[in-house]
């Protein structure tokens, strides 16, 4: 039975990497992606539960798919499904739900699942919910390693296929960490990676069968190799990536400010395809907020790394998480962190005012911020980011910026004039770029690296981006 499918993700780039996963699974089923979600017999919901806000955000996304398309089959999955399954067994319209210890086997449990002509929702596979962990820690159980995916994209019809430009590498899994905010521990369990040499070979097949960029992610991509080694090892890992696989571009994801080391700074000034792009997760800059958070860095650490890229010659575009309004979070340290932000090197905040997860640590903290205060800090960080951002842009285009010479086409998107008849990418240092179809790029829709002559930028005010328009002369 062939199905009209799609996968919606929310939340981090691990999950992007699962969801890469189940899409593939499904195409090698022979199922079909769906033009929109009124086409789609099945949708495949990827949910994020970091916070209630991210958890309430997955479970109205199933609300209104189902409510728009009354008939599609909702398959609930991800980190919500993983901590409290039979809550989300619960959420009307979801036909099924599967935990992330079943992810790599998720394609085939759907495909079983509609097969078998269910008269009522079920869950699928083996799952755990929270309550149940809260008298156990997640080390007291046994927990699948890491699968990145590759196998599925190699085995597909490039025609078929969504994602065959970049693709994501989940080369670690779980978080030792157990920030005082965050469940995530509870939902992808400890820490655990797969070998430099496994992953290796799959970035060479990936690159051979034509994928030109590869984005490195995991849970906590700092902890890679604490599993079976006696120290981190995300260095080496990289450094046998750039020598060995033969890969045009190479990204990383998160990483905190203590886990960019001098190494991996050095690699990024020697080796081209490691793209000069960083994403901090910082989550605050005061010392004593961090340890409420219970981060593993101070300010001062934070000051060193921020230092350390804003002196390279190869200057990175640095993106960084924040968290506006923590528990006990004062006026005075919310201005001295927009403060210290002002002047330290970056190019992007992600801002998040704190939501509550129920369950964790934090939820007991005093001194609990008001929402709309924590709403009102977030907005000025926000706009703070894209001062920043457009000056940046500004700055560029007076040194005389004509010409990005290597934007990689991911595909269509709507422009500026608001038609979908625009081309975008993005430059090794994370510029994204925009250009109209037409004569000078007849045929392109993806996956080339192409030169675009730059005419001016445009901000998209609702989703905070800040783009480059150009035109392609490929």
């Amino acid at each position: 039975m062939k199905q009209r499918f799609l996968v919606k993700t929310l939340g981090c780039k691990a999950n992007s990497s699962d969801g890469q996963q189940i899409e593939a699974g499904l195409l090698q089923h022979g199922w079909s992606p769906a033009v929109s979600d009124a086409d789609a017999d099945v949708i495949v919901v990827n949910s994020c539960t970091v916070t209630d806000e991210a958890d309430r955000q997955s479970r109205k996304l199933v609300r209104d798919l189902a409510r728009k398309n009354p008939s599609v089959r909702v398959i609930y999955t991800g980190c919500g499904a993983e901590v409290d399954p039979e809550s989300a067994l619960k959420i009307p319209g979801v036909s099924a739900v599967i935990g992330n210890q079943d992810k790599d086997r998720a394609a085939d449990r759907i495909v079983q699942h509609l097969e078998s002509a269910p008269s009522r929702p079920e869950i699928l596979g083996t799952v755990s919910g929270y309550q149940e962990f809260r008298s156990r820690h997640p080390m007291d159980r046994e927990w699948a390693m890491p699968s990145t995916g590759a196998d599925e994209i190699l085995s597909l019809d490039p025609s078929a296929s969504t994602f065959r430009t970049r693709a994501f590498i989940k080369v670690q899994e779980g978080c030792n960490a157990f920030c005082t905010y965050c469940v995530i521990p509870y939902g992808r369990g400890p820490a655990r990676s797969l070998r430099i040499d496994e992953i290796v070979e799959k970035v060479k097949r990936l690159k051979d069968e034509g994928i030109r960029e590869v984005i490195l992610t995991g849970t906590n991509i700092g902890d890679y190799g604490i599993d079976w080694s006696d120290r981190p090892r995300v260095d080496d890992l990289i450094e046998s990536i750039l020598v060995d696989s033969g890969i045009e571009r190479l990204r990383v994801g998160s990483l905190d400010p203590t886990e960019i080391s001098g190494r991996m700074i050095s690699m990024m000034e020697e080796h081209d395809a490691f793209c000069p792009h960083f994403h901090v997760s910082l989550q605050h800059t005061e010392s004593r907020i961090l340890k409420l958070m219970k981060r593993k860095y101070s300010l001062a650490e934070a000051e060193d790394c921020l230092a350390r890229l804003g002196a390279m010659k190869r200057k990175p575009f640095v993106g960084m998480d924040l968290i506006t309004g923590f528990p006990g979070e004062s006026e005075e340290e919310f201005s001295a962190m927009e403060e210290r932000l002002g002047r330290w090197y970056w190019s992007r905040l992600h801002v998040f005012p704190y939501s509550e997860r129920s369950g964790t640590p934090a939820t007991r903290l005093p001194d609990a911020v008001d929402f709309s205060v924590r709403k009102s800090r977030a907005r000025r960080l926000l706009s703070l980011s894209l001062d920043r951002m457009t000056r940046r842009f500004s700055e560029i285009r007076a040194g005389g910026l004509e010409r990005i010479e290597s934007v990689l086409v991911e595909g269509r998107v709507k422009g500026p004039d608001g038609t979908r008849t625009w081309l975008a990418g993005y430059s090794p240092d994370y510029q994204r770029v925009l250009f109209p179809e037409g004569e000078s790029s007849p045929g392109l829709t993806r996956n080339r690296i192409v030169p675009v002559r730059i005419g001016r930028w445009f901000v998209d005010r609702a989703s905070g981006e800040v783009s480059w328009i150009g035109e392609c002369h490929a």
